[in-house]
């Protein structure tokens, strides 16, 4: 085999790998059948399942099912998300809440109180002291 066709091969599977998790991403934290999507790309349905194995064994995706000549279905992982956004660019649909920034306190007054080391420490008063 010569360089060029492997790597026009390699391209069409990069494509092809491209499309299922655009796929995915289009439903996330849901398993996805990718039969409708063979059919969409007028790929052969065997060629999509060995494309999700591949992306299974990355880790970029879970195969909660293998059927053997269907399509199969799956779901995207944090893995498979990177490196589309890597990819194509832009950015996750929803950030988050741990990754935005705090614009106010984070936890009021009355739920210091019932903490733990707010036994030890106390809590922070405002005011004089009396």
């Amino acid at each position: 085999m010569s360089p060029s066709r492997s790597r026009a091969g390699s391209a069409a599977a990069e494509e092809l790998a491209a499309a299922i998790l655009r796929a995915l991403r289009r439903s996330p934290n849901q398993s996805v059948d990718l039969a409708p999507l063979a059919e969409d790309l007028g790929a052969d349905p065997l060629a999509v399942q060995l494309a999700v194995e591949r992306l299974h064994a990355r880790r970029m995706l879970v195969a909660p099912f293998i059927e053997p000549g269907r399509a199969g279905g799956a779901e995207l992982t944090a893995i498979g998300l990177r490196w589309l956004i890597a990819r194509e660019g832009g950015i996750p649909k929803d950030v988050p809440v741990a990754l935005r920034a705090a614009t106010g306190r984070v936890r009021s007054e009355d739920e210091a109180a019932r903490l733990p080391r707010a036994q030890v420490y106390g809590t922070r008063r405002s005011g004089p002291s009396g």
